[in-house]
């Protein structure tokens, strides 16, 4: 009974995986970066392991139109991880087949660059039917990628259109990159960035010294593989629909107005150490709910709920460096909601999130490649005594308290604050890892990666909660240069024990336990190219 109306929450983003709507902005694709490439590999798109990232530089005035072009192109086909039991099905976005191609062009000459990026789609549309018996629908989409124009005058560097973001040294989860929403329909584990209209300047004073500033008009919202008003309403309706009730929940309406604008800056040091300290002027990836009530003959229940995106300062600095053959890092960032204490229901508390990492190479010729990254956030406050503070009936607390308004709006405002924000720990800790061995140069590349996640300081009254598992274990197969056939799988579990029943796969509040259902094992034939004219 409790928990059908506590409307608990999602979950923290991967550190804090967010349930019910889909993994949050931190998700496993911000976890793990490409294994760096050893010596005998042939690609070069990553840096050696145990290298610090090298600073970038203000571009050289060379002389002369240059033109660059390249491509990726990507055949994915996936099948349910469990095909033979019952139940299983090749529907939804995650298990769509697809043809994804990446193709653009970069036009230099002298200080001025040019760039433009597009992506070009073709799958079925499994997930848009509207009818699951019918045949597929084809379609085609076709969406712009970065497409910007850079001047480097002297020891600047100006840049302004639609952009992709990199902050942070950690290894793909990354507190302090936060300036691109990212896209989440058609992967859990591998969300791409979305770019954003930006002006972005950056200072080279020295080659140890860069001093970055960006500015943002408005920032759109990442894209879920499921409605976050749908799942609030839902849920809310479920229970109001007992005394004949429902209520309205939609987002703000009047988003993207010139005082939602997202500026910030960073200072980067480049030595033996590097290290940097930022600051973003930002707005929240997620929701908080405004909730109007009305007096019924049942008390105060809901008449509307508004998701608003509500701004958030976030503070954040990273150090990274080499000893021996290790690399090491340390990335972490707090961001600041608009909370104001910690009697405040209306608002999303604050938090503190962490990534502390390392890497190696070892074996034949450094072939071998490890990275281990410990993870967490903490959330100090974290409302987690909802359940305790209101029992295991709703009726009750409507009986009890029904008539007292300010009691039933922090009731309300508790029920969903969390789960809006995708919020259901006050402390999440995780390991994640990535171990690479290329063998025969490269021909066949055997990779297991993977993210565990142990939950603290959440409403226990009525369940007990064992952790979260993603595990994406990989073949590369690499014929020739530039061209991988891939096979592998996307395994997504979370477990827990309800009081007085045994443990079971939650697949419903659970960041990753969502995904469980779309578990799939697949093949991927990748080629990419690049001409320089």
């Amino acid at each position: 009974m409790k928990r059908a109306y506590l409307l608990a929450a999602a979950a923290l983003a991967l550190a804090a995986a967010p349930a019910r709507t889909a993994l949050a902005e931190d998700s496993l694709e911000d976890l793990f970066a490409d294994a760096a490439a050893p010596a005998a590999s042939s690609d070069t798109s990553a840096p050696a392991a145990g290298q610090a990232a090298s600073p970038a530089a203000a571009p050289s005035a060379a002389g002369g139109l240059v033109v660059k072009t390249s491509g990726t192109h990507e055949f994915d086909y996936r099948a349910p991880a469990y095909w033979l039991a019952g139940g299983q099905s090749y529907d939804g976005t995650l298990k769509e087949p697809a043809f994804r191609n990446d193709v653009g062009v970069e036009l230099n000459e002298g200080k001025v660059k040019v760039v433009s990026r597009w992506e070009l789609d073709a799958s079925p549309s499994l997930y848009s039917r509207s009818d699951p018996n019918s045949n597929w629908q084809g379609s085609v989409l076709l969406r712009p990628n970065e497409n910007y124009i850079s001047w480097s005058p002297a020891s600047f560097k100006l840049t302004a259109g639609y952009q992709i973001f990199a902050w942070g040294v950690a290894d793909k989860r990354n507190p302090t990159d936060n300036l691109n929403p990212r896209d989440y329909t058609t992967s859990a584990s591998d969300p791409a960035k979305i770019p954003v209209l930006a002006g972005d300047a950056i200072w080279y004073p020295n080659d140890k010294l860069s001093l970055e500033g960006v500015f943002l008009p408005f920032k759109p919202d990442s894209i879920y593989n499921e409605d976050t008003a749908s799942a609030i309403g839902d849920e809310l309706n479920g229970n109001l629909s007992a005394v004949g009730k429902s209520a309205s929940v939609s987002y703000d309406t009047t988003a993207y107005k010139p005082k939602d604008f997202v500026a910030g800056g960073k200072l980067s040091f480049h030595s033996d150490v590097d290290f940097s300290l930022s600051y973003l002027y930002d707005m929240d990836q997620y929701y908080t709910p405004d909730v109007a009530t009305a007096l019924t003959a049942y008390g105060y229940l809901p008449s509307s709920v508004s998701l608003e995106r509500k701004r958030i300062h976030r503070v954040g600095g990273d150090v990274k460096t080499t000893v021996g053959k290790y690399g090491v890092w340390l990335e972490t960032a707090y961001d600041i909601t608009e909370n104001s204490g910690s009697d405040d229901y209306s608002a999303r508390k604050s938090r503190l999130e962490y990534t502390l990492g390392g890497d190696f190479n070892y074996g034949p010729n450094d072939v071998y490649y490890v990275n281990l990254q410990y993870i967490g956030t903490w959330i100090p406050g974290y409302d987690k005594d909802f359940g305790s503070d209101y029992g295991s009936s709703l009726t009750s607390v409507v009986t009890n308290h029904g008539a007292d308004k300010s009691y039933m709006q922090d009731f309300w405002e508790r029920s969903m604050v969390n789960q809006a924000g995708f919020d259901t720990e006050g402390l999440m800790q995780g390991l994640t890892w990535n171990l690479k061995w290329e063998l025969r140069d490269a021909l066949f590349t055997p990779q297991v990666t993977g993210c565990y996640l142990v939950p603290f300081a959440y409403d226990d009254s009525s369940e007990k909660r064992y952790g979260s598992l993603a595990l994406n274990p990989e073949l590369d197969v690499k014929p020739i240069d530039s061209f991988h056939i891939k096979l592998g799988a996307d395994l997504y579990y979370s477990w827990y024990k309800p009081d007085g029943e045994s443990v079971k796969l939650d697949t419903s509040n659970s960041a990753l336990g969502t995904y469980t259902p779309f578990n799939d094992v697949y093949l991927k034939v990748v080629y990419k190219w690049n001409r320089d004219y």
